[in-house]
C-alpha cells in the first residue's frame, strides 16, 4: 500500500493538484502539510527537475531525512542560498563566490565600524556628522544593531540606495507633518515614564530630525562599506546570496538559468522578502509550478523580517487540511484557545479542556522548575520511553543551561539544538583553555582554568600557592625597573608573570603536595610533547591529538560525558571548517579567531543535535516540524517565555524612515525620541510581539503526542503588558 493511499480527502486534493498551477497548502501542525509536499515532490520528479526547499537550512535538512536514500535524481533537496549560489555562479561565471557564515561576515562588519568608533571618517573630522548619535554612547551595541539591520534589509532586498531614499522620505513625512502627539489614545498607550516624549516643541522636533538624518547617513555607509568590502569581493551570507541571484535573475532574465521546473517550498510563513523575490523572480508573480506549505499560527520570525504569510493570504489556489495526526485534537485545542485573541466561535472538540493530556506546574524558583522537569523526564525514561521521543523546549535556549544541568545531574542522556554559542558550554571553555596552555601559558585566565580542570584538579590550597611568591626565590640575573600604572598604582612585572612562572618552571614544587607536584610534572611534560607535535602536526589534527589527553580523556562514561564528547564534537568540526578556509593558519590563530566569534550575539549561531537517541532541548524554530510523545515548555513566565519586548537602539519601517529610540545630545530633555515613542503606538509593536510569542508557544505545545508539560516560576505577574502564558493556560483548564 502506498502512502498516496493513506491520504485523507483534503491531502489527496493536494496531492492531485495540477503541478503547472501554484498551489498553496495551508494547514495546522500535525496535519500532514510535508508528507502530501513530499509526495508531491514525488509526483512531479516525474514531469521534471523538481527543488524541494524549506524556509530554513533545518527545515531542508529535515525534507531530505524524510525522501529517504532512494530519492529520485531529479528531485534537489537545497537550502535557498544553494540554489542562489548555484544561480550567480550560471549567470556571473567571471565571479569567484563563496558562502560563509553570518559570525564571519558579522566580524568583518566590526572591522568596518573600527573607524567610525574612532571617529576616523572624514564627515566628523570635518563635523557634516553630529557624533552625538543614537547608541554611539555604547559602540558594542550599536555595530550589533546596526549589523541586525543590515542582515533585514539584504533579507528585505533593500539596497544601501533605497535604504538611504526611504530613511530621507520617512524623515521628511514624519517630521514634515508630525502627527497629534497629545493624542488621548496615545498618551494612554504610553508609559507614564515616556510620556516626556511626547511634549516636544517644534525646535526639538528640528534638532531630533538632524540627529535622524546623520543617523541615516552613518547607516548608509556603513552599508555601502559592508557591500563593499565583502560581498563585492565573493564572500556572501545566506541573504547576499539571495540578494545577488534575484538582482541577476532580473537582469538576465529567469529563462538563461536552466534549473528547475517545479518548486515545492515548506513552512513557507517564514520566508523573508529575499526568498519571495527569489521565487518570484525564477517562476513569475503567479508563482506557476510552485507548491507552497506552511501554517500561518506558526509564524514566529515577523520580527526578524518573515513575510511569508502574504504568500498564504493573497497567493494562489488555496487548499486546507484540518485533521490532527499528531495530538488527538486535546492538546491542539487548548493551546488554539490561547492564541485565538478573538472569542470562540467554532464548536470545540469532543475533548474538553479539563480532559487534555497536559499538565501546568508553577515552581517556587528557576532551581525547583529544573528539579521538577528533570525528574518528570527521568521517570519517563524509566518507564520505557524512548529519551528520543522527549524533548524540553525553552524560547530561548542559551536560558534553559539550567535544565540542562539538572537533566545531566540525573544521568539523562541529553543534546541541544537551536540558536545558542558553543562557546557558552564548559566543555569548550575547558577545551579552550588547554589549548591557551599551548598557545601561551602567561594568558592567565585560562591557566587558572586548566589547573581547576579534571585532568590536573588542584585543590584551592595549591592553586594559591602557585599564584604566590616561592619562598626561596631565585635571585634574578636583571632587575626589572617598576613603573606606575596609569591609575597612580607601582606596576611589578613578576606579579603578571609568577603564576605561569612557578607552574612552567616548578619554582614552588617544593611547597606542593607530592600529588599535586606530580600532576605539574605531568603538565609540564604534556606542555613539551605538545610543542613537538606542533611543529609537525596539522592545525586539525594537533588538537584532536591535544583533546585525546585532556577533555575528551576525562569524559566520564554517563549522560554528561556524552553530552561533552557531542559538544567537543561540534568544536572539532569548528576547527576543520576554520582550517579548510585558512590551511596555513596555526593555532594562535584560531584562538584568536574564537576568542572573536565568542562574544558575538547569540542570534548568529545554529547548533544542530548530533545524538540520535537523547532527550532533545531545543529553542522554538529548532522545533519546527519535529514531534514527540512528550513535550516540556518552560519558563513560561512573563520576562521568558514570552520575553519583553526590548526594541533595538533603532528601528526601520518603509513608512516611516528610521526611527532612533534614544534621544541624545546636551539639549534632549526625555530619554526617548517622539518618534519612537509614536511609532511604537502607530505600528501596535508590543501587541504584535505578544501575538507572535503565542504563536510562538503554540509551536512549542503542538510538537506533543501524547502529553504536554508546561512550567513556570515566580510568582505570577498581573500580565497588563506582558502576558503570563502558565496563567492563561491553567484558566482554559479550569484550574484555580
Amino acid at each position: 500500500m502506498t502512502v498516496a493511499t493513506l491520504l485523507d480527502a483534503a491531502q489527496t486534493r493536494a496531492l492531485e493538484h495540477p503541478l503547472d498551477a501554484a498551489l498553496a497548502i495551508i494547514g495546522p501542525a500535525g496535519s500532514g502539510k510535508s508528507t502530501v509536499l513530499l509526495e508531491r515532490a514525488r509526483r512531479a520528479a516525474d514531469a521534471g527537475n523538481v527543488w524541494l526547499t524549506a524556509a530554513r537550512a533545518r527545515g531542508v535538512a529535515r525534507l531530505g531525512t524524510a525522501l529517504g536514500p532512494e530519492v529520485k535524481s531529479s528531485i534537489r533537496c537545497a537550502a535557498f542560498e544553494e540554489i542562489a549560489l548555484e544561480i550567480v555562479r550560471a549567470l556571473a561565471p567571471e565571479r569567484d563566490v563563496a558562502l560563509i557564515s553570518d559570525v564571519r561576515a558579522a566580524q568583518t562588519f566590526e572591522d568596518i565600524g573600527a573607524k567610525l568608533f574612532s571617529l576616523d571618517w572624514t564627515e566628523f573630522v570635518s563635523a557634516e556628522i553630529d557624533p552625538e548619535i543614537t547608541g554611539l554612547r555604547t559602540p558594542e551595541r550599536f555595530a550589533s544593531a546596526a549589523f541586525r539591520l543590515i542582515r533585514r534589509l539584504r533579507a528585505a532586498q533593500i539596497s544601501p540606495e533605497e535604504f538611504r531614499a526611504q530613511a530621507l522620505r520617512g524623515a521628511n513625512k514624519f517630521y514634515g507633518k508630525p502627527p497629534n502627539f497629545a493624542g488621548a489614545d496615545l498618551l494612554t498607550e504610553t508609559p507614564q515614564k515616556y510620556r516626556d516624549s511626547l511634549r516636544v516643541s517644534p525646535a526639538e522636533l528640528a534638532r531630533q530630525y538632524e540627529r535622524e538624518l546623520d543617523l541615516v547617513k552613518i547607516l548608509a555607509k556603513l552599508y555601502e562599506s559592508y557591500v563593499g568590502s565583502l560581498v563585492a569581493e565573493g564572500c556572501m551570507t545566506a541573504a547576499d546570496a539571495v540578494y545577488e541571484a534575484t538582482l541577476l535573475l532580473r537582469t538576465h532574465g529567469a529563462a538563461k538559468f536552466n534549473g528547475y521546473r517545479y518548486a515545492l517550498v515548506d513552512d513557507v510563513q517564514d520566508l523573508d522578502g529575499g526568498q519571495i523575490a527569489l521565487l518570484v523572480a525564477l517562476y513569475g508573480e503567479r508563482l506557476e509550478r510552485v507548491t507552497l506549505s506552511g501554517d500561518p499560527r506558526q509564524t514566529t520570525l515577523a520580527f526578524e523580517g518573515a513575510r511569508g504569510i502574504t504568500l498564504l493570504d493573497d497567493g494562489p489556489v488555496k487548499i486546507e487540511l484540518q485533521a490532527d495526526y499528531r495530538a488527538g485534537g486535546a492538546i491542539r485545542d487548548v493551546v488554539d484557545r490561547l492564541l485565538e485573541s478573538e472569542p470562540r466561535t467554532s464548536a470545540p472538540t469532543e475533548a474538553q479542556p479539563g480532559d487534555a493530556p497536559i499538565e501546568a506546574f508553577r515552581a517556587v524558583d528557576p532551581d525547583d522548575e529544573a528539579r521538577y522537569v528533570a525528574a518528570a523526564v527521568a521517570r519517563l525514561v524509566r518507564e520505557g520511553i524512548a529519551p528520543e521521543r522527549v524533548a524540553v523546549i525553552a524560547r530561548n535556549l542559551s536560558a534553559a543551561q539550567g535544565f540542562v544541568g539538572a537533566l545531566l545531574a540525573r544521568n539523562v542522556p541529553i543534546d541541544v539544538a537551536g540558536q545558542v554559542s558553543l562557546f557558552d558550554f564548559t566543555a569548550v571553555q575547558d577545551a579552550l583553555a588547554v589549548l591557551w596552555a599551548l598557545n601561551d601559558p602567561f594568558r592567565h585566565d585560562w591557566l587558572l582554568r586548566n589547573l581547576e580542570a579534571p585532568w590536573l584538579a588542584l585543590s584551592d590550597a595549591s592553586i594559591a600557592r602557585l599564584c604566590d611568591e616561592p619562598a626561596s626565590p631565585q635571585e634574578p640575573l636583571f632587575t626589572l625597573e617598576e613603573q606606575p600604572d596609569d591609575d597612580g598604582r607601582r606596576w611589578d612585572r613578576r606579579r603578571d608573570l609568577r603564576l605561569a612562572l612557578n607552574v612552567t618552571r616548578g619554582d614552588v614544587d617544593d611547597e606542593l603536595s607530592d600529588e599535586a607536584r606530580g600532576r605539574l610534572v605531568a603538565f609540564r611534560t604534556a606542555l613539551a610533547r605538545w610543542t613537538a607535535w606542533e611543529r609537525t602536526l596539522a592545525l586539525p589534527a594537533l588538537v584532536r591529538a591535544i583533546f585525546s589527553e585532556t577533555v575528551t580523556a576525562a569524559c566520564r562514561d554517563d549522560a554528561r560525558g556524552r553530552f561533552d564528547q557531542n559538544v567537543l564534537e561540534r568544536l572539532l568540526d569548528g576547527v576543520d571548517a576554520f582550517s579548510a578556509r585558512d590551511p596555513l593558519a596555526g593555532l594562535d590563530d584560531f584562538l584568536r579567531y574564537a576568542e572573536r566569534i565568542a562574544d558575538a550575539d547569540a542570534d548568529l549561531f545554529a547548533l544542530e543535535m548530533r545524538d540520535g537517541a537523547a532527550v532533545a532541548v531545543l529553542d522554538i524554530e529548532a522545533a519546527k516540524g519535529r514531534e514527540f510523545d512528550h513535550v516540556f515548555v518552560v519558563e513560561a513566565q512573563a520576562g521568558a517565555f514570552p520575553r519583553y519586548y526590548v526594541p533595538d537602539a533603532f528601528l526601520f519601517a518603509p513608512s516611516y524612515g528610521m526611527i532612533p529610540k534614544e534621544n541624545v545630545g546636551a539639549d534632549a530633555r526625555a530619554a526617548r525620541t517622539a518618534k519612537f515613542t509614536y511609532a511604537l503606538y502607530a505600528l501596535k509593536a508590543k501587541e504584535r510581539y505578544n501575538q507572535q510569542e503565542r504563536r510562538a508557544l503554540y509551536c512549542a505545545a503542538t510538537r506533543a503526542k501524547s502529553r504536554l508539560y508546561v512550567s513556570a516560576s515566580g510568582r505570577p505577574t498581573r500580565g497588563q503588558t506582558t502576558p503570563e502564558f502558565l496563567e492563561e493556560l491553567r484558566n482554559v483548564l479550569g484550574r484555580a
